[in-house]
């Protein structure tokens, strides 16, 4: 409910300088205590939106005691330059042996760095202190390099009833509890509510993102957390050229680096705004996962008489299987959707949905005999070897024969079906998802890596047409938003007939 006591040193503006003077040796311990655990979980949400790799270099703003700094380089291996105006958290920060690559000390409106020298950047409470949140922003941008990563952590305000628990925690359990650190951490605790409040009564959201928009970062998410007493930020670096070219969402960047308009986008035709239980909604693939459950529909009704309870069971075990532990384990592999799903939480899932669904299946094998059990080994090895990124399975072949076909011979096998309709509804179920596969292939690539697409399309008649991100996707995913309900619309028209 309420942020955390770790502030970025003095900087312009609301100027904390004197009153965290002197609490640098006790920053990390008394901080997490004091914002009740929250600080860490917002620090690794900011963190897990860089999505650097080892040979990247970050930047860390206000780097503090290297908290940050520390999750970081654990995370990616990547190298870390960190940067303060305080000597007394930069001390604590170079007894981070190994974290950085260097410490400079220095101030965020003014960097002393040449221009795009970062591969991303990263800052903590940084906002709140500087004169002005705009131009602060424009530097930062600055020196990172097109399409790397910005992310920062601040304090929000609760809304509702959180409001005033708020409140009451800011203005009177902080100052306490901090007395029972320190006469410092008592005045740290007083501080801190008023100025939270005047932060957000002058920069609202929506300036906040206009600020990271103005200078030219694009695909801007505004994460709440933790009732709200958190704000994760986090961006793109717009692609740059000397001239204007056109960005991955369809607008155009210029030659100064300022999106003319909102950019690149979402990972996927389906995907929410990041953050909170949206993130969960986007990681199931709602759509896709809907047509892979089809199969087992259409896998039943070639069978003569199927049976609506292992229907129901087979609709679980694949539900389980697919839709939640295959997707789970994928987004393990370089957050592809980009979600902020903390990594123990999406193996917890994917672990214990194929356990259930592995559970069902075994169900199955004591009521369909032993011939069934390879039908779960193989269905609970796709799963695996989908999360492990094995080519068999990643490949086109593969994703249409174990996500298309397999549905459809397991659930036919346990219905009793012919063998040869069966044969028929597998191959139809395969050239499917080949097909699905072929329309997805390209727009994911353009929505998940693109960072500009550039060129135009020039007719007999003399005019032309711009091409652009959105122009390329537009035709194959309004295909894949049609055809998964027409699958799902087949399958259950025609298990539907054999029971009416």
């Amino acid at each position: 409910m309420t942020g955390s006591i770790c502030e970025s040193s003095g900087v312009a503006g609301d100027d904390p300088g004197p009153i965290f003077s002197g609490v640098a040796r006790s920053y990390d311990r008394v901080a997490t205590v004091l914002s009740l655990g929250q600080d860490p979980r917002w620090r690794q949400a900011a963190v897990a939106a860089i999505e650097a790799r080892p040979e990247d270099r970050v930047l860390d703003v206000a780097t503090g005691t290297g908290m940050v700094a520390a999750a970081l380089h654990e995370r990616y291996g990547c190298a870390v330059v960190g940067l303060d105006q305080s000597d007394e958290m930069l001390r604590l920060a170079r007894s981070r042996n190994g974290t950085y690559e260097s410490l400079v000390r220095g101030r965020a409106e003014e960097l002393p760095f040449p221009d795009a020298s970062f591969d991303h950047l990263t800052f903590t409470y940084l906002l709140r202190y500087v004169d002005d949140p705009a131009a602060t922003m424009r530097e930062l941008a600055r020196v990172v390099k097109p399409g790397g990563r910005v992310a920062m952590v601040e304090f929000g305000l609760p809304r509702g009833v959180w409001r005033p628990l708020w409140w009451l925690y800011t203005r009177i359990g902080l100052p306490v509890l901090g007395r029972v650190a320190s006469t410092r951490w008592s005045a740290v605790g007083a501080f801190l509510g008023p100025s939270i409040e005047r932060f957000w009564r002058r920069n609202s959201a929506a300036d906040l993102e206009r600020y990271w928009r103005d200078a030219g970062l694009v695909d801007v998410r505004f994460r709440r957390m933790s009732l709200g007493g958190g704000v994760v930020m986090s961006a793109t670096k717009a692609a740059t050229d000397p001239r204007s070219v056109a960005t991955a969402g369809g607008g155009t960047v210029t030659a100064g680096g300022r999106a003319a308009t909102p950019a690149t986008l979402p990972p996927a035709f389906y995907a929410r705004r990041g953050g909170g239980w949206r993130d969960y909604w986007t990681l199931l693939h709602p759509p896709y996962t809907v047509w892979h459950l089809s199969y087992v529909l259409l896998g039943a009704a070639v069978a003569p008489s199927p049976d609506p309870r292992t229907v129901a069971g087979a609709l679980v075990a694949f539900g389980l299987a697919v839709g939640v532990g295959a997707h789970a384990f994928d987004e393990l592999k370089g957050r592809p959707l980009r979600t902020e799903i903390p990594s123990a939480v999406l193996v917890g899932m994917g672990s214990v949905a194929l356990a259930l669904a592995v559970a069902v299946g075994l169900v199955g094998v004591a009521m369909f005999g032993a011939m069934f059990l390879l039908f779960v080994a193989l269905g609970a090895s796709l799963v695996v070897l989908y999360g492990l990124e094995a080519p068999l399975v990643h490949s086109d072949a593969g994703f249409a024969l174990g996500w298309g076909a397999f549905p459809v011979v397991a659930t036919g096998y346990a219905c009793g079906a012919h063998p040869l309709p069966l044969a028929l509804a597998a191959a139809s179920a395969t050239l499917l998802s080949l097909a699905q596969r072929r329309l997805s292939t390209r727009a994911r690539a353009i929505r998940r890596r693109a960072v500009s697409v550039v060129g135009e399309i020039l007719y007999s008649d003399g005019s032309r047409e711009p091409v652009n991100a959105r122009s390329l996707i537009v035709a194959p995913e309004a295909a894949l938003s049609i055809l998964w309900l027409a699958v799902l619309a087949v399958s259950l028209g025609a298990l539907v007939a054999r029971w009416f």
